[in-house]
């Protein structure tokens, strides 16, 4: 942030000229910092993804309020500035500001972790389940991901090809014959995913050890952060969007945060309580979508990195 930008957000949010800013953190499309001020607790300020639109924002802050008194999980809270707005814009960006969660990131690379975020995913999917009408809402503001929500082959291809980074990528990625291909494979990976269209309930939609905090005393979970992906849609989502990630530390890990997750769903009244074995089976078919999902993204804000272009396509092929 720029000195006018600080100045700004001071004043929207009724801080004192000397909040000290340090940057806090990255997701993938914005940033936080936090701000230390003197004689007062700190404070937490995230420049939203410039993808969401403000009414994406708020209806993420609406399921966030609802949150705090559903789940045994702390999560952010957006505080309300000067004109009791809890989205303020600067320079085109828009920025929110929250209390501080107290806790650390757990190492990622214990079976343990894994183990433990697994169980947290559980119980959260369960009491979003059981709560689901409260938050219908978000089914029209925040659509699930659907050939309707997704660009075709044939305009990511358009825009792929005017891109600097193309010019380092495979030829054959760059043909209309690869992209009927992948348009077809994304057709049958709907389609599967189809088959748990009546398991959807709020899900986080970006979970994984990064996202939660452990207390630093007892070590136990105590909050889950990040819900700028929150949406209504299938729960398989925010199990399989981890697994991978995980398997690329250890496949030990993965396996230990999938299997944890579906322990701890045992005798509940989550539907995928009963779909282990079907659910396992679509989780192929959720790192297909979700592989489309993060290359579309990549191409549409023309982030020009070349090998992890050509990595998404690798595993789109």
């Amino acid at each position: 942030m720029n000195k006018q930008e600080i100045k700004l957000l001071d004043e929207a949010f009724a801080l004192p000229e000397n909040t000290k800013w340090s940057s806090f953190g990255e997701g993938h499309a914005n940033e936080t910092w936090l701000g230390e001020i003197d004689g007062d607790e700190p404070v937490v300020l995230r420049r939203h993804n410039p993808n969401r639109t403000e009414e994406q924002i708020l209806s993420e802050f609406k399921c966030l309020d609802l949150l705090h008194d559903l789940i045994g999980y702390e999560v952010p809270k957006a505080l309300y500035g000067v004109n009791q707005e809890r989205v303020t814009e600067v320079e085109g960006a828009h920025y929110s500001l929250f209390e501080l969660i107290e806790g650390e990131t757990p190492p990622l690379d214990k079976v343990e972790t894994c183990k433990q975020s697994g169980q947290a995913l559980a119980n959260l999917h369960i009491k979003l389940w059981e709560e689901r009408d409260a938050f219908k809402f978000a089914e029209e503001e925040r659509p699930g991901v659907s050939k309707e929500t997704l660009k075709s082959g044939a305009e990511l291809l358009e825009v792929l090809s005017e891109m600097e980074a193309s010019k380092n990528i495979d030829g054959k990625y760059l043909t209309s014959e690869y992209w009927t291909d992948v348009e077809a494979s994304l057709n049958d990976a709907l389609g599967a995913l189809a088959k748990l269209n009546e398991t959807k309930h709020l899900i986080h939609g970006d979970f994984g050890p990064p996202n939660t905090l452990i207390s630093e005393n007892s070590g136990e979970l105590v909050g889950i952060l990040d819900w700028d992906e929150c949406r209504w849609d299938l729960p398989v989502y925010d199990v399989a969007g981890v697994y991978p990630f995980l398997c690329e530390i250890d496949k030990s890990l993965g396996e230990a945060f999938v299997d944890a997750y579906f322990e701890g769903l045992k005798g509940s009244s989550h539907p995928l309580a009963a779909r282990e074995n079907e659910t396992r089976d679509l989780m192929g078919a959720v790192q297909y979508v979700a592989t489309y999902k993060e290359f579309e993204l990549m191409v549409e804000n023309h982030l020009d990195e070349p090998d992890y272009l050509a990595q998404l396509l690798e595993q789109l092929a």
